[in-house]
């Protein structure tokens, strides 16, 4: 298994300072704005630097977007549209603006939908204007983070304005969820096999004829995606698959970071190699894989609405992402997306029903109960994980497999009648499941070699692909796909997974908090949507 990158040391992060904070009548304490600490942290003192934040502005009409998401069938809009109807008013933007400028901030961006406006200045500036201190903290294993020092506030005037805050301390981070075959075993299992694109396309029981044509598929990813880039070609030269245009949309600084590089060769050789008739794959590459960057980087795919669907194989500890503001946030986007009919399928984590910020390797399910996020979201599909024992196929939940029920997020309209063992208290993990085991993984060519790897990070990005197939199928008209996988699609399309568990929840006949409705049959899928 492999050592998550860029995280958090594995103590509990929380929150220092409670909300409950005295606020004066002249201020306000939007989402995010809750200092983050590891346990054990000392404060080293105030630190000197640029930093730039994010403010999430509400969209004009939160409440009517949310229920022309939640309608069946609903027309899609074109970003254009969804600007028109539902974005924040040119004046709100112009408030925090003029409200920025007097406090000596840059405004470096604001995105096209209006719903994200990054600001930057000096950490004295920013202090100033947020009432904190930015101070570098020494956590209990020697690494280091900046993180602000008080509840953070804006003034009353911009209460109706701003929803969230992006960016005020390192630790809001997300990790991915890949696993290696070494080091990774299954208990009480053996099973050493692996299997490229085409061989899981029949396990899974994919038609010739349901390719994708026609579309294009979108990765999530940071860093510097060269070798990459080069690995997607040697694996469709391997396997013998059809070129795909790499599509690079760069947001924000570039960054030379090159640890994720196994985990961007997964997600854009399975993407496409699940929907071989894909014409474009879309890389949507951010500087990082902090709150902030990922924000920028999945509202760009959003609003550029040029695929679809898209696929993020990482997350973080719910609870986590709600103190960052994360969830505020990215599900406002999210909203957007479900509104103009794009999916982003994203990876329930690979530390079972335990809350991955506690987790110090990926794989081992240990820590508090919990869910990712944002597998959790109401407008995402969270992808889950199963190990395939053989042909069939033969399946039994992933030991390691991501899955519970939200703690923050309510259950979707469309999963209300999930059924099975479906409580229904709150939004449910996961939607669907894969292969995810990496003792019966996938083969991925990795910077010019083949390694078997797995995790729900394979999973969430194959999905992708059995999507596109099924869009391509029906001329790109689906929608989201929440209300498709569970009111349209029959029992017959999928294998229905009952043995196996991770951790507190056990696979059960119909949907469940390990697999939720199952894997695909996938020609029956396709037609069935």
């Amino acid at each position: 298994m492999s050592l998550p990158r860029k995280l958090a040391p594995a103590a509990a992060v929380s929150a220092v300072a409670a909300l409950a904070l005295a606020q004066s009548a002249a201020a306000f304490a939007p989402a995010g704005s809750t200092p983050l600490r590891t346990r054990g942290s000392s404060d080293q003192g105030a630190v000197a630097q640029t930093r730039t934040i994010t403010l999430t502005l509400a969209p004009s009409n939160a409440a009517g977007l949310r229920a022309f998401d939640a309608q069946p069938g609903h027309a899609l809009l074109t970003p254009a549209q969804f600007a028109a109807r539902f974005a924040p008013s040119q004046a709100s933007v112009s408030a925090v603006e003029s409200w920025a400028a007097a406090q000596g901030l840059q405004v470096t961006s604001v995105t096209p939908d209006r719903l994200l406006v990054q600001l930057s200045g000096s950490t004295t500036a920013l202090g100033s204007a947020l009432g904190v201190s930015f101070d570098r903290f020494r956590a209990a294993d020697g690494s280091s983070y900046v993180s602000g020092t008080r509840v953070a506030t804006l003034p009353a005037s911009l209460a109706s304005t701003v929803t969230a805050i992006s960016g005020l301390s390192d630790l809001s981070r997300a990790q991915l969820d890949i696993a290696h075959r070494s080091g990774a075993a299954t208990p009480g299992l053996n099973i050493p096999a692996s299997y490229g694109p085409q061989e899981l396309s029949s396990l899974y029981g994919a038609s010739a004829s349901q390719t994708g044509a026609g579309q294009s598929v979108s990765v999530i990813a940071e860093g510097d995606l060269s070798q990459p880039k080069r690995d997607l070609a040697q694996f469709e030269s391997h396997f013998g698959l059809p070129a795909v245009t790499w599509n690079q949309v760069d947001v924000g600084k570039s960054s030379s970071d090159t640890e994720g590089d196994d985990e961007w060769d997964l997600d854009t050789q399975y993407s496409t190699g699940f929907a071989p008739g894909v014409k474009q794959v879309n890389v949507y590459v951010g500087p990082s894989l902090e709150d902030e960057d990922i924000l920028a980087t999945v509202d760009r795919w959003v609003t550029d609405d040029a695929s679809s669907q898209a696929s993020f194989s990482a997350g973080e500890c719910e609870l986590l992402a709600k103190a960052s503001g994360f969830t505020e946030s990215l599900d406002t986007v999210l909203a957007e997306a479900a509104a103009q009919g794009q999916t982003l399928f994203t990876s329930s984590g690979d530390t079972g029903s335990q809350c991955p910020a506690l987790i110090g390797l990926n794989g081992l399910p240990l820590g508090l109960p919990g869910v990712n996020y944002p597998a959790s979201s109401p407008s995402a599909i969270g992808v889950g994980g199963t190990t395939v024992l053989g042909e069939g196929p033969s399946e039994i939940g992933w030991y390691a497999g991501g899955g519970g029920t939200s703690a923050i997020e309510a259950t979707p309209s469309w999963q209300q009648n999930a059924g099975g063992s479906f409580l229904g208290l709150q939004r449910g993990v996961p939607d669907v499941a894969l292969d995810a085991d990496p003792n019966s993984g996938y083969d991925v060519i990795v910077n010019g070699e083949e390694e078997v790897i797995g995790g729900t990070s394979a999973s969430a990005p194959s999905w992708q692909g059995i999507w596109a197939r099924a869009q391509g199928t029906h001329g790109g008209t689906l929608g989201f796909a929440g209300p498709v996988i569970y009111g349209t699609e029959p029992e017959a399309a999928f294998n229905d997974i009952t043995l196996g568990a991770n951790g507190l929840f056990v696979d059960t006949p119909g949907w469940d908090y390990v697999t939720g409705r199952g894997t695909p049959v996938i020609a029956a899928f396709v037609a069935g949507a």
